[in-house]
């Protein structure tokens, strides 16, 4: 993919460089480093999402091989922004699945966070399996306890299908596999 900043055109390429400008930029609430996994979380659940920041944030980490020639962030965010103006994010967020798939560079860590969302899915049923029901006598507390939990993992668990479900859409549109 290319990228258009200051008149000149720039072509993204993901490898370990991406990896190490995203494992210094992409940083917890408390601005703490992470791991790969959550750096891939971050990423992938962004791309899915399409959220516009995660786009300019995996853009800005295909330049990172550019070394002290890579424009700044800023400038990236620039460019990225223009290019949703100019086309929808959609087709961005597509074309950007397409990029990283292609290369196989991240084809591992994107099955690894398939695994790690369908375990998730397949802990939540667990859990509601192995949960209990408070008795019709027992204490406020423990029914108000009962509700909130059901409700907290049944809201995760109506969140991870739909990621999975749109990560497959997106990577079949790329005519790609894992």
């Amino acid at each position: 993919m290319e990228l258009k900043i200051n008149d000149k055109e720039f072509q993204t390429k993901f490898n370990f460089a991406s990896l190490s400008l995203w494992e210094e930029k992409i940083v917890d609430n408390d601005g703490n480093k992470q791991d790969d996994t959550e750096i891939f979380d971050a990423l992938f659940t962004g791309l899915v999402q399409k959220n516009p920041r995660t786009l300019v944030n995996i853009l800005n980490g295909g330049l990172a091989y550019l070394g002290k020639e890579k424009p700044k962030y800023s400038e990236v965010f620039d460019a990225v922004s223009n290019i949703m103006g100019e086309e929808d994010i959609d087709k961005l967020a597509q074309n950007l699945m397409a990029e990283l798939t292609a290369n196989g560079f991240f084809k591992g860590s994107m099955k690894q966070w398939i695994n790690s969302i369908e375990r998730q899915i397949k802990g939540y049923d667990k859990f509601f399996k192995e949960l209990k029901k408070p008795a019709k006598n027992a204490p406020k507390e423990e029914k108000e306890r009962y509700d909130n939990l059901t409700q907290r993992y049944n809201l995760l668990k109506d969140q991870s299908k739909p990621l999975l479900d749109e990560f497959d859409k997106m990577l079949k549109d790329t005519e790609i596999t894992l």
